[in-house]
């Protein structure tokens, strides 16, 4: 066993045994709560005369309140499992864990986890049930009625703790340090990457691309186009091919850019981008695109693409010259937990906007990290008024060009939301970076 295992299984037990503590407090305060709830309810006598049909009324609408308030814990419990491993329900945990390893498919460990969790929430409800109607029924001093009103206020005291729950779950994840991240130089794998985020059109990229095609009708036309931070994928691209007179992509991991050539040179494995061409085209206008305007569209894109760069948004001056429009999706705020190095980055890739060029953005919504096959990378945490406020000085948003968008995969990578910006630089700002610094490393010409 190497060191490195030994790690793994250290924070494995880790989390097991904050689960189960987790699991036993929460449990016996929720007990507890519900317990004097539904006892206080009954002896205070504010119910007693209740009319049997609003008894059973009030406990329809209990369980109503108890319901959403299981619903919002089941999703800050879904954050807590894929920030930290942990649960406050260890059958929720055991759940996760096990289809998370069983398969494949993005939306089976959330869904086992939610039933792990609501399962052990309604076993929970049998003893309420057998206390209740079983003391009605072997004593005369305590009526069905009363046995009723006790299992509302019951539930209701559990809604309200479940609501409770949730917030200091929430409160627990914004104040913690974030684990350590994975590494990109070491850890960052490209196929798991596309396998786990872009086997289908997920809704992040349904309202990313939408936004895309629309912004690029701003920009100029027959100009070169940079994509700063495009990781493995191609899936913006296709937006601007006709538009572009050519298309520049860089990023900083090489792997990243191999993996791009492979679907230039039409190589065996290359990953098949046709879902995120249909859905530009149809954006575009296109309702029904055919095979033949999507394979269309994908080799004009291919025609366009002439550079493929690597680029360090460390360096004041990542790319040798300034573009009309450079489009950067989900790079600075995906490569650094740290908001200051966040702000630099931006600095330096809105500095390769030239005067009245066009400037477009998407980032991960208060994001401290994201999943990789289990692996944590980096999130700025950042939100839209920080976005605002470092393009404010050398940009001028449009109207309504800075979006929030919730996203239908809540919390099932590590983000529920994005947010979606373009903006153009001020004709009496430059470029910023100071030198002209040759920082690009052009790793392939467009043959290849």
């Amino acid at each position: 066993m190497s060191p490195g295992d030994g790690g793994g299984i250290a924070t494995g037990l880790r989390t097991w045994a904050f689960s189960l503590a987790a699991t036993v407090a929460s449990n016996y305060a929720l007990d507890a709560c519900a317990a004097v709830a539904g006892v206080a309810l009954v002896t205070s006598g504010l119910l007693a005369g209740l009319a049997q049909p609003w008894a059973v009324a009030l406990l329809v609408v209990s369980y109503a309140a108890w319901g959403s308030g299981l619903w919002v814990n089941l999703r800050a419990n879904w954050t807590l499992l894929v920030a930290t491993g942990t649960s406050t329900s260890v059958l929720s945990k055991a759940a996760y864990d096990l289809t998370r390893h069983a398969t494949s498919n993005a939306r089976a460990p959330r869904l086992a986890a939610a039933a792990g969790y609501a399962g052990t929430q309604v076993a929970a409800e049998v003893p309420y049930y057998v206390g209740a109607f079983g003391a009605a029924t072997v004593s005369d001093a305590i009526t069905a009625d009363e046995a009723v009103i006790f299992l509302a206020g019951a539930n209701l005291a559990a809604a309200l703790y479940e609501y409770g729950l949730a917030r200091l779950t929430r409160a627990f994840l914004r104040r913690r340090r974030p684990r350590r991240y994975a590494s990109f130089e070491t850890d960052w794998v490209p196929a798991q990457y596309l396998a786990g985020y872009y086997r289908t059109v997920e809704p992040d990229e349904l309202a990313t691309i939408a936004f895309f095609v629309a912004a690029i009708r701003r920009a100029e036309r027959d100009r070169p186009i940079l994509f700063f931070g495009v990781g493995p994928t191609v899936h913006h691209v296709f937006a601007a091919a006709e538009v572009a007179s050519e298309i520049h992509l860089g990023d900083y991991l090489p792997a990243n850019l191999t993996e791009i050539r492979r679907w230039i040179d039409r190589r065996p494995g290359a990953h098949d981008w046709r879902p995120f061409v249909r859905y530009t085209l149809q954006c575009e206008g296109i309702a029904h695109p055919t095979d033949a305007e999507v394979t269309a569209r994908e080799d004009l894109t291919r025609s366009k693409i002439t550079q493929l760069v690597r680029v360090d948004a460390h360096h004041p001056r990542p790319v040798d010259r300034p573009y009309a429009t450079v489009i950067s999706p989900y790079c600075a705020d995906s490569a650094t937990g740290d908001r200051a190095t966040w702000e630099l980055f931006m600095r330096h890739i809105t500095g390769l906007v030239e005067p009245g060029g066009l400037f477009v953005t998407a980032a991960l919504h208060r994001c401290r990290g994201y999943t990789v096959e289990g692996k944590l990378f980096p999130g700025a945490d950042i939100d839209e008024h920080d976005l605002r406020t470092v393009l404010q000085a050398e940009f001028e948003p449009f109207d309504g060009s800075i979006e929030v968008r919730q996203t239908a995969q809540d919390t099932s990578h590590g983000y529920s939301a994005i947010v979606l910006c373009q903006a153009r630089r001020r004709s009496s700002s430059s470029p910023t970076g100071g030198e002209r610094l040759t920082q690009t490393e052009q790793l392939f010409q467009p043959d290849g």
